[in-house]
């Protein structure tokens, strides 16, 4: 018995329920592979995120446990691997890791004499006091113990010893006899008059006042371990009395503060950076401002306290400056550098900074070791011009004709691709080419410098004494501090030994203030080196 099927029946309402299902499994597939591609993306973003997120915890080891220096031994090795014998850069990057490592593994081997190291350091005592103390035999001593006839002398032997005598401090009493005419004729009384003293009705003389001021912001001493100091000496003085012999000398030797101000316009090259401090009073996070004259007639360093670190605090203090501005890539001298009257030029240390960071946390040879290498050699190019002493219009022509190639090289390593902009790398890319106008620019000005290192020199005194004394009482003291911080370092800068100028200062401080001497005479830069012999 043979048996047919029924055929199924093909209607045009089943035709268009085929036609919605398979409409709706492609919006379904065209759904799924969209948010498959999403979570692909999302999973992409979240690997690179986790990278970043790696690099600044390795580094953030590397700064806390590793060696500060951007010279280290392991990042000179690193970066000898990125190059070749002849000093070109290779194809670091695209070489495969067996030809890497045989780089790594070469040896050399360097033969050189050198001094043998002695025992011990010798001390200069040439300009020292000096006592003289002979142990001889007596009389009796020196005749022969058998004939006894007299010794003769034929040499000596001579040792120095480093004797520590105390600091002395004594009370100078002035005594001023009064007279009146004997004949009585008269109510008239003379008297010789005594030398004026820098903070009336105060027992401080100018050395006292000195020795506490170059204690607390050169050797970072805060006043209450000055007061125990004097404690143990016998002498009670508080912490609150030095600190108001500090406000005293600030307010007396004001004339000073504001000429050495007016310099900032009597300058052609200044750099410009900023440091944090506390300040007590409300918890406030202020900045000391530095800025720093390169120019050889009129170097200084002043300093300048302030609440804000925004754009506003150097465009006040520089309104009226003209010349060549050096400062890093923060972007509060923006307005600054786009002014007619100011030629702006950017620090290459702060940029090489950025790419030691990624060597510093690089397992291999790369992009960054490369451009670090080949900053390297510009500053070879300054090395070469200190060491010949060089005038800036020599040292401009010096630059001009070997740091172009160079500068190329650089440009190229960092356009030629772009890594994830939040990547250490991608940072240092960024940077490099945002200021890469500014970078450049020292090429052509023999007068500049290749970084800001100087002024950072400048500022690391300051931040030396924060770590001691932490924090300033106010407003009115950090504007006093940073005014004895110029002082001083302008005298360091000049040669000048800070104790022997703030004690004449001082001891001209009211003539000063009566107008009866010009303080810009007596900056640090232009005083009479003769008066402080």
């Amino acid at each position: 018995m043979h048996l047919e099927l029924e055929k199924p029946t093909f209607t045009e309402e089943n035709f268009i329920a085929l036609l919605k299902l398979n409409s709706e499994l492609s919006e379904k597939l065209e759904s799924f592979s969209k948010e498959n591609k999403q979570l692909q993306q999302n999973q992409k973003d979240l690997e690179n995120q986790i990278a970043c997120y790696m690099e600044q915890i390795r580094l953030g080891k590397i700064r806390q446990f590793g060696q500060k220096s951007e010279t280290s031994g392991q990042l000179e090795l690193l970066l000898s691997a990125a190059f070749d014998e002849t000093g070109e850069i290779g194809q670091a990057e695209d070489e495969d890791k067996t030809k890497a490592d045989e780089s790594l593994s070469d040896t050399e081997t360097i033969i050189y004499t050198r001094k043998k190291k002695g025992i011990g350091r010798r001390i200069d005592t040439s300009k020292l006091p000096r006592e003289v103390i002979t142990h001889d035999l007596s009389e009796a001593e020196k005749s022969c113990d058998k004939c006894g006839s007299q010794l003769k002398k034929f040499g000596e032997d001579r040792s120095e010893q480093l004797e520590y005598i105390p600091a002395q401090v004594k009370v100078i009493e002035h005594v001023v006899p009064k007279y009146k005419y004997s004949c009585n004729c008269c109510d008239t009384v003379k008297s010789a008059t005594k030398p004026e003293l820098p903070l009336p009705k105060s027992m401080a003389a100018p050395s006292l006042i000195t020795d506490v001021i170059i204690k607390k912001f050169e050797y970072h001493l805060p006043w209450y371990r000055q007061s125990k100091i004097f404690t143990q000496d016998g002498l009670d003085i508080p912490a609150n009395t030095i600190s108001n012999w500090f406000m005293q000398a600030g307010e007396v030797l004001e004339p000073l503060s504001i000429a050495l101000k007016e310099q900032i316009n009597n300058t052609n090259i200044l750099q410009a950076d900023e440091t944090p401090v506390q300040v007590l009073k409300n918890n406030v996070n202020g900045y000391m401002w530095g800025y720093h004259s390169l120019e050889p007639k009129n170097r200084f360093i002043l300093f300048e306290y302030n609440e804000s670190r925004g754009g506003k605090t150097p465009n006040d203090s520089l309104n009226k400056y003209q010349g060549i501005l050096q400062t890093d890539g923060y972007s509060g001298y923006n307005n600054l550098r786009a002014r007619d009257n100011i030629i702006a030029i950017g620090c290459w240390a702060h940029c090489r900074r950025y790419f030691t960071d990624v060597v510093k946390i690089s397992n291999k040879s790369g992009k960054a070791h490369e451009v670090v290498k080949w900053i390297g050699k510009l500053y070879q190019i300054e090395a070469e011009a200190r060491e010949r002493k060089l005038t800036f219009e020599s040292r401009k022509d010096l630059r001009q004709s070997q740091a172009p190639p160079i500068l190329k090289k650089i440009r190229e390593k960092i356009t030629k691709s772009i890594p994830l902009p939040k990547s250490a790398l991608g940072k240092a890319i960024t940077y490099a080419l945002n200021h890469w106008e500014y970078l450049t620019r020292y090429v052509d000005h023999g007068e500049a410098e290749i970084d800001n290192n100087l002024i950072e020199n400048q500022i690391r005194p300051f931040a030396l004494g924060r770590r001691n004394w932490l924090f300033l009482g106010n407003e009115r003291s950090a504007k006093r501090a940073s005014f004895f911080y110029s002082i001083i370092q302008t005298c360091r800068l000049n040669n000048i030994d800070p104790r022997k100028y703030l004690i004449y200062v001082l001891s001209k401080a009211t003539s000063m203030r009566r107008g009866e001497i010009n303080p810009t005479d007596l900056l640090p830069q232009f005083i009479d080196r003769d008066l402080l012999a």
